[in-house]
């Protein structure tokens, strides 16, 4: 059973002597986790966040959490603020109490988001200082690591699980398989990732990037994951404006992003309907499928994000005109099949200044 508001309170002023709360209010976007939370407002007005675990798992989403924030604190700085422990301390029934410092800002609404959004250059230079974070710091720490190979073995399975069920249309299934032989297509490099980077744990203020939570997937892995909850918006265009702000600070070329993030947030829908049905959960079940038949329809009609991959060159503009100038007019030349006949085009002789036989230029 999840305590109270008031309950939390007091455990927190029990490891937090020195704090004067005055205001408790409980924070349902974890209210049906393994962690229960609550809002603490002290008399000058400064706020505290106090996290209580319900059970074992939530113990160690705590622990780990913690871990991640230390380790993302050694491993260089963030454009936005990180949660800050205050005070830790184990109950006598083995749950795990902490205070933290709150972050300040509202959580940003991915559906809401438009490509023109204020907010999206934050989002991308946002993702981009998580993925340029020190990868040695990362693992000092303990936190998981997985190359492109075991990425690619990891999705692999997920496709075999959820082909097991044999409720995935065959466009996906093939669709899915065609993706996850391309090698070409896991040519990355690993970076340090947030691994759950969705609006419940990203905040904004001002239009800008204020806090991100929830690290406790933090990991080394494929820098596509963190882009999944773009990847799944209606509107493609707002995916394609918040990669287009990422690569503005990063070095780095990974040209089949896109695809893959696509890839996976397709996957996370087929992974979800397994966990239903090992859950016997037949009504998320049949949001699942409904979910992944509309997916195939757009494949079926060629309208889904191809998952192919692209070089780098390629996903360039293409020129399609180029003005070519004479002394007289200015002349289209256009790609075509055929060449282009420029016979006709005037030319100017170029005059060069008299030089004795003993000057080269």
């Amino acid at each position: 059973m999840a305590s109270s508001p008031l309950i939390l309170a007091a455990l927190a002023k029990s490891i937090l002597p020195s704090a004067k709360f005055k205001q408790v209010k409980r924070i349902p976007s974890e209210g049906r986790g393994p962690v229960n939370s609550a809002l603490l407002t002290d008399t000058d007005g400064i706020q505290y966040v106090v996290r209580e675990s319900r059970n074992a798992k939530g113990n160690i989403e705590l622990a780990t959490e913690t871990q991640a924030v230390r380790a993302l604190k050694a491993a260089g700085s963030l454009p936005f603020t990180l949660p800050n422990l205050v005070a830790e301390s184990t109950g006598p029934n083995g749950n795990t109490l902490q205070v933290l410092e709150f972050v300040y800002g509202a959580n940003i609404d991915f559906d809401g988001l438009r490509a023109t959004s204020p907010i999206i250059g934050s989002i991308g230079k946002s993702l981009a200082g998580i993925h340029s974070l020190r990868g040695d710091a990362i693992r000092e720490f303990g936190m998981p690591e997985y190359t492109a190979a075991e990425v690619r073995e990891s999705r692999l399975a997920e496709l075999d699980r959820a082909a097991a069920t044999g409720r995935i249309p065959a466009s996906l299934l093939q669709r899915w398989e065609s993706a996850l032989e391309d090698l070409d297509l896991f040519r990355f490099q690993p970076t340090v990732i947030h691994g759950n980077f969705v609006s419940a744990n990203v905040l904004e203020l001002g239009d800008e990037i204020s806090g991100v939570l929830g690290w406790s997937n933090l990991e080394i892995g494929d820098p596509a994951t963190d882009f999944i909850g773009f990847a799944t918006l209606p509107d493609s265009e707002v995916f394609d404006s918040v990669r287009f702000a990422y690569f503005e600070h990063r070095d780095d070329v990974d040209s089949n992003l896109a695809q893959r993030a696509t890839l996976y947030s397709e996957l996370v829908i087929a992974s979800y309907l397994v966990s239903c049905i090992s859950a016997n959960n037949e009504d998320e079940a049949q949001w699942a499928v409904s979910e992944l038949d509309s997916i195939a329809a757009t494949v079926d009609a060629g309208s889904a994000r191809s998952l192919s991959t692209i070089s780098f060159t390629s996903a360039l503009p293409a020129v399609e005109e180029l003005p070519i100038e004479t002394d007289s007019h200015v002349i289209v030349a256009e790609v075509a099949d055929e060449p282009v006949d420029v016979s006709d085009l005037k030319t100017r002789p170029i005059e060069l200044p008299s030089k004795s036989d003993d000057q080269l230029f």
